[in-house]
């Protein structure tokens, strides 16, 4: 296997079989003995006292598990034919004899004797310690890779990993460059999809044997995670762990949890039941990584990470959270607070509970009647909490939609209701990221026509909601909003029209329209700056490839592709800044962007200083080029008298100039008009 080195934009790396580093090994011979243990500090007896003692032991060890037969040995002195002291147990099965030296290990026979117990593999590892310590030499340091170099671009560009037919490339975004070739491309870099992790460090690869991480300038291999079949993975919000699931073999360990720092397996856990299709993700991990939780039979699983053990309750007690027909929870983006729902059963309402965790102290509940369905969306920074509950109406025939607004950070959590009317259906609803406003598509009475409303919560503190504005007629049926907040792209992904609008919420303005055909993708990049729209191979089977825009909707770029399935925006780490420097950094934009401006004008300066020399390369290629050939012609001149009989034809007076018009009526036609009079008075 050959490992990719350091490469210079626009070079590919040769396909160096990654395949092989799943290689299986063929299988071997086991010649440990992890069933057998060494019982140390046993009385020394004599011959005649032999059998006594070995059932005192057996007697002993059977409790822990079951002796194979001749599987106690107690050697003894050949000379004196005392016993020397020790003894061998061989056990059935590993887990047996790793119990038997966890529980012996210590145990008192009597006042003298103490049994001190391991592992018989263990003897040959203590057995092969030199007497003498030999100096250690500490191998040569080898300065890893900075897995966070794409963070320090001068130019603050952003990367992005397209893939289509067998080729994946990554790039740096930069519209105004002209010949772009990719940072990295690579033949059959994975056979599925790629995938980013959440802060960008990782890429990850499919192959047939298990999951590749790679990363660092050079794209190198960082670990191998080998999970056969494996098709779905989930990273943990802060990358410290990644989940892996299989639809191969057993399910009873399909899932695996592994260390993402050290790629070592931390748990497995059941996959999907008989005659159920896998819910993904399987997990659902606190913002800190600190825990992870699995939906159950009326409970949730929620386990440490540290430990991958279920968490404790009140009595110390390691259990899962009951709650009688759960149906839905969600973790809170910034706190260690989870959002759940349980339906109507019997006379009980349905209710929606907010618990902090690991504590499973209630913060606040709120009871539901006719609930219908019910879905729940967190504010990007944790600040408030939607739910949005579908009820039936007492005839039962219709629904009405209503939106359950809570305001985690004020005291008590206070809950706003928002309520629509029968003839409204809820399209889609946003939050806007960074911000206190949230945006609806919504139509009425069943039409097809869709309007978009925005409303704020007027503040994170003590606010009231309110409407801010509906637009009328826009036809969407998704809400992208910009990273940064304040533009919002409505998409209409349900047609092959694919229109695009970009809305200024801040003046409540289209700024933007546009169509991408077949559109069935749209990313904004992690600072809101561009949108990638694409048409995927998985979605249609032409118009393949993606569009870049402006983040006021101008086109920067179209590249078409066959068989193209994915373009992902290389995700960013969360700004170490606090909210308030945010803000205060939003404030002062014009300061902080005018070193920026200055150097967007230097590179056009230069594009255009290229472009000029460019076309004075082209003039003086022309100009030497009308030399040559005149060259040419003058070293010609006597060949082309002779073939004229002594006529030169290359003097001007030697020709008479003759012009000649020639015209030609096509048609002609003579109308008299008659002008139109007006009154005086239709001056006045």
């Amino acid at each position: 296997l050959s490992v990719a080195c350091p490469l210079e934009s626009g070079t590919m790396a040769e396909d160096d079989g990654d395949e092989d580093v799943f290689e299986e090994e063929e299988p071997q011979m086991d010649k440990s003995l992890k069933e057998t243990i060494i019982v140390d500090g046993l009385p020394v007896v004599l011959k005649e006292k032999h059998e006594k003692l070995i059932n005192v032991i057996r007697k002993f060890f059977v409790q822990v598990g079951k002796i194979v037969e001749g599987g106690l040995e107690m050697p003894v002195d050949p000379n004196t034919g005392s016993s020397l002291g020790f003894a061998f147990i061989e056990f059935e099965k590993e887990e047996e004899a790793a119990a038997a030296i966890q529980k012996a290990n210590g145990y008192k026979l009597d006042k003298q004797h103490t049994f001190v117990v391991s592992a018989f593999d263990d003897f040959k590892k203590y057995s092969s310690i030199k007497e003498e310590e030999d100096e250690i030499k500490p191998p040569p340091y080898v300065p890893k890779e900075n897995l966070h170099h794409w963070l320090l671009d001068p130019a603050a560009r952003d990367q992005f990993v397209i893939r289509y037919n067998d080729e994946t490339e990554i790039w740096w975004n930069d519209p105004g460059k002209p010949d772009q070739m990719p940072e990295y491309t690579k033949r059959n870099w994975s056979d599925n999809y790629v995938s980013w992790s959440p802060r960008g460090t990782y890429l990850a690869t499919f192959h047939r044997l298990g999951i590749m991480l790679w990363g660092g300038p050079s794209w190198k291999k960082l670990h191998k995670l080998t999970h056969g079949g494996v098709k779905l993975i989930d990273f943990s919000p802060s990358e410290k762990f990644i989940v892996t699931w299989s639809p191969e073999g057993d399910q009873k360990d399909a899932l695996i949890v592994w260390n993402v720092k050290n790629g070592t397996k931390q748990r497995t856990f059941p996959g999907s039941k008989d005659g159920f299709e896998m819910e993904w993700p399987a997990f659902s991990w606190s913002h800190d990584d600190e825990f992870f939780a699995r939906l159950g039979d009326d409970c949730i699983y929620v386990y440490e990470s540290c430990s991958m053990k279920l968490i404790k309750d009140k009595q110390e007690k390691r259990s899962s959270v009951k709650l009688d027909g759960v149906r839905q929870f969600m973790w809170s983006p910034s706190d260690n607070i989870m959002s759940l729902w349980v339906p109507e059963h019997m006379n009980q309402p349905a209710k929606v509970v907010l618990m902090q965790l690991p504590s499973r102290v209630e913060l606040r509940q709120k009871n539901l009647f006719s609930v219908a369905d019910l879905r729940m969306t967190w504010h990007d920074q944790g600040h408030f909490l939607c739910v949005k509950v579908d009820k039936h109406s007492k005839s039962k025939k219709t629904l009405n939609s209503a939106f359950e607004l809570f305001r985690l950070r004020d005291k008590g959590v206070p809950i706003e209701v928002q309520e629509f009317n029968k003839d409204t259906t809820i399209v889609a609803f946003a939050w806007e990221p960074k911000g206190i406003r949230f945006a609806v598509i919504h139509s009425e009475g069943g039409s097809n026509r869709t309007d978009v409303s925005l409303h704020t919560m007027g503040s994170k503190h003590n606010g009231r909601v309110s409407l801010l504005k509906t637009l009328e007629r826009k036809t969407c049926n998704c809400l992208f909003w910009s990273p940064a907040g304040g533009i919002l792209l409505l998409a209409n992904l349900k047609t092959t029209a694919g229109q695009l609008e970009w809305l200024d919420t801040n003046v409540m303005q289209t700024i933007g329209e546009a169509e991408h055909f077949m559109c069935s993708d749209v990313e904004w990049d992690p600072t809101g700056r561009y949108v990638a729209t694409s048409v995927s191979h998985w979605r249609h089977q032409m118009e393949n490839g993606f569009n870049m825009w402006s983040s006021h909707g101008r086109p920067l770029g179209h590249t078409k592709h066959d068989k193209f399935y994915q373009l992902l925006w290389r995700p960013r780490p969360p700004s170490l800044l606090s909210e308030a420097k945010e803000k205060e950094v939003r404030r002062n934009l014009r300061d902080y962007s005018r070193r920026y401006e200055e150097e967007d004008t230097k590179l056009k300066r230069s594009m255009m200083g290229d472009m000029l020399k460019a076309r004075q390369d082209k003039h003086r290629a022309f100009e030497e080029f009308l030399r040559r050939n005149t060259e040419i012609y003058l070293s010609q001149k006597e060949a082309r008298m002779d073939l004229r009989d002594g006529a030169e034809s290359d003097a001007e007076s030697a020709f008479t100039l003759i012009e000649d018009v020639d015209e030609v009526e096509l048609s002609y036609k003579e109308e008299m008009i008659a002008a139109a009079v007006r009154d005086e008075d239709d001056f006045d």
